[in-house]
């Protein structure tokens, strides 16, 4: 299709409603606040209305170099958009334009992680074999998982569904060796339908609790209700009781549970009735619902009727990463820090942050300046 080059002649679907556009080289000023524009290129290269074939969610920055190397005696001419950031302090690319064969731009861009190949008369073998070279950088999506939250609203409790992340979790990695054995037992009973039990997971905070559950959360199918530290006292609630029954083949979390699983004996009002009634005896035949609690207290004080064979599916205590398993960790996770004792996961992680916690408080656990106590689960 050939777009009209006459004085005053409208160029249909371009910006600015009612500008007559007599000079192609116009065309610069209009893409999306910036200098270049691949689809503007091509109008005024060879007055055409292009096809495109557009890649998303590529490595653009590994892409790009394959690219300059790969067809080095075939790209024709170059174009660029680059800008200052304040915060790199340096020039960063934008979008790079390659003009190569009979009317190919291939167009980079490094802002959407988009890579986009325009043509009209180019031979389509050509350009379906490029199309299937840049797959190969193509970025795999993160899949999202899904939590109910369980919520008290003016109408009483309600679940509301919320997106959460799906981790990238190497278990071998990121756990002692010991965890791997209660890893399989667990996700054994989890995956099962119509199953119903309790895991108790324990250890001080930054040990890798609360990441171990939301990798869970993106491996089982269940629906997986979420009860929040400050709504624990709802567990000995009719209501919820109520609404458990709609939600059967369920798995249910509760973080911080403390003062739900001590024992008895030390706690008249502690639920651990509600957790036995829902995970054992009839009740817990008609729900098949498992629970899921994390803690911090000492296990000594939990009570005994939760740990019953037939009513426990595991339980484990989450303790620093062995010294050589946080060495190698770090290593792959690109740091140079020396490491020469047992180190929790938050403060493997997150050894570039910044510490703000009071000098008395800290606790050295593996080398100077990372500290267990500041890191959060």
């Amino acid at each position: 299709m050939e777009l009209p080059n006459k004085p005053g002649v409208m160029a249909p679907g371009l910006p600015s409603e009612g500008l007559a556009i007599t000079n192609f080289s116009d065309v610069f000023t209009f893409k999306r606040g910036s200098y270049l524009d691949e689809f503007y290129l091509f109008l005024s290269k060879f007055k055409k209305i292009p096809n495109c074939i557009e890649e998303e969610n590529v490595n653009v920055k590994e892409a790009n170099e394959w690219f300059k190397e790969t067809y080095k005696d075939e790209i024709q001419d170059t174009n660029f958009n680059k800008r200052y950031d304040q915060q790199k302090k340096r020039l960063v690319t934008e979008e790079v334009y390659y003009y190569l064969w009979d009317d190919l731009i291939v167009n980079f861009d490094f802002g959407s992680k988009s890579i986009r190949l325009l043509f009209k008369v180019t031979e389509e073998q050509k350009i379906d074999e490029l199309s299937k070279e840049i797959t190969q950088f193509r970025k795999e999506k993160k899949k999202a998982s899904f939590i109910h939250l369980l919520l008290q609203s003016i109408d009483g409790l309600e679940t509301r569904s919320m997106k959460l992340q799906r981790p990238k979790l190497n278990i071998a990695d990121n756990y002692n060796d010991d965890f791997l054995e209660i890893h399989e037992i667990i996700m054994k009973r989890l995956l099962k339908k119509n199953d119903k039990g309790i895991v108790l997971l324990h250890g001080k905070p930054g040990t890798g609790k609360t990441s171990y559950i939301r990798y869970i959360i993106g491996k089982v199918k269940k629906r997986v209700i979420f009860l929040p530290p400050n709504m624990a006292p709802m567990i000995t609630n009719p209501e919820l009781l109520s609404l458990l029954v709609s939600y059967q083949n369920s798995i249910f979390v509760i973080e911080d549970a403390e003062n739900i699983v001590v024992n008895r004996d030390q706690d008249g009002t502690s639920p651990v009735s509600s957790i036995l009634n829902i995970s054992d005896g009839l009740l817990s035949d008609c729900l098949n619902i498992q629970i899921i609690c994390s803690f911090n207290t000492d296990f000594s004080k939990i009570d005994p009727a939760l740990t019953r064979k037939g009513r426990l599916i595991a339980t484990y205590e989450f303790k620093e990463l062995a010294t050589e398993k946080a060495r190698l960790l770090s290593e792959k996770l690109g740091f140079t820090t020396t490491i020469d004792s047992p180190m929790v996961l938050g403060a493997i992680y997150n050894q570039e942050e910044k510490d703000f916690e009071p000098e008395q408080h800290k606790k050295k656990i593996g080398f100077s300046g990372i500290f267990d106590a500041k890191n959060k689960n």
